[in-house]
């Protein structure tokens, strides 16, 4: 998969991806989580232009400490794209076509379903849609991404109405933390909640420091700053510490979530001298009603597991995040 700088690929979501909301249908998507429907003819699809989407939505999802695809990929020719089939929740549509003299991406949400995402690619031949596609793989990716989170983040808000009523009061924010996470450990400006599951566990971890300067967004800063914080509360066997995993390197972007601005590191953790290991996620932003750094860190331990759907579900918590108001926010020192 091509990596883009972070500027490049946030603006290419921004031009690239022209959105229409549409109130057609009161029926919710259908389909599983992190499955796109490809609607294109199967000569097509066994040539080139098939050959680079299958590669864009095959790609290896990142920060996993195995290989797994970042989509389940399902081809139907355009003729059966009809009923039932048209509530699917992720729709990819190729159009090659003369009529078009440039090639562009375009996506409608909830067309035929609330919670349905419909992308189109448009190209005037077929080189052209496979070096399109090719080029913009990590915005096409992303973008399916990113709609997956925001849908399980309203779904996980609709199955937990109240927000964690201790991240009110300590950390002035909402978050819907999912069922199940009732082993909790607090320390000052710090709260972590686990399942303590021997197998597919679940960790989200809160922390806040004061706002002092920009850099602290930086990725190296927020390396050393999760490795510090959580080194120093999250312990092991054999007098190990939670730490950041050097074997791969974490991806770091900038992006904006509900209006918030947020760095965003995602990357392996592990313990020190312990086998333990895996996947996580971290969301860091300013509380401007407490003038704090908030940082949301989702955590998988899962060995011998797939982790990308126990991830990317745990992760959709993130997208629950919001601002309430600044009374009653009690800050702990």
């Amino acid at each position: 998969m091509k990596h883009f700088g972070i500027f490049l690929s946030f603006m290419a979501a921004i031009l690239l991806l022209t959105s229409c909301d549409s109130a057609g249908s009161f029926m919710n998507a259908s389909g599983a989580n992190n499955e796109v429907m490809v609607l294109m003819e199967d000569s097509a699809w066994e040539g080139e232009a098939g050959r680079a989407l299958f590669n864009a939505l095959n790609s290896n999802a990142k920060a996993l400490p195995q290989p797994e695809p970042n989509f389940r990929i399902l081809q139907i020719l355009p003729e059966n794209f009809t009923r039932s089939i048209k509530m699917a929740r992720n729709v990819l549509i190729p159009d090659i076509s003369t009529i078009y003299s440039n090639p562009r991406i375009t996506s409608e949400i909830d067309k035929y379903a609330v919670g349905q995402v419909i992308m189109t690619i448009q190209a005037p031949d077929t080189a052209t849609f496979v070096q399109f596609v090719n080029e913009n793989e990590e915005s096409i990716v992303d973008y399916f991404i990113t709609k997956e989170l925001e849908r399980n983040g309203l779904w996980l808000k609709g199955q937990i109405s109240d927000p964690l009523s201790r991240a009110q009061q300590v950390f002035g924010i909402n978050i819907h933390f999912p069922k199940g996470l009732t082993n909790v450990t607090e320390h000052p400006n710090f709260y972590w909640a686990t399942n303590n599951a021997a197998h597919s566990r679940q960790d989200i971890v809160i922390y806040q420091i004061p706002y002092t300067s920009e850099t602290v967004f930086e990725k190296d800063s927020l390396i050393a700053l999760r490795n510090e914080v959580l080194g120093k509360y999250i312990k092991g066997s054999f007098d190990s510490q939670m730490t950041t995993a050097k074997i791969y390197p974490p991806d770091y972007r900038r992006i904006e979530v509900n209006g918030i601005f947020r760095g965003e590191l995602r990357g392996l953790w592990e313990m020190t001298s312990d086998m333990m290991g895996g996947p996580f996620v971290m969301h860091a932003f300013v509380n401007e009603n407490t003038g704090m750094v908030v940082i949301v860190e989702t955590m998988v331990y899962a060995p011998e597991k797939n982790k990308r759907n126990l991830m990317r579900n745990l992760e959709a918590t993130l997208y629950t995040i919001s601002m309430p108001q600044p009374e009653g926010v009690e800050i702990v020192s």
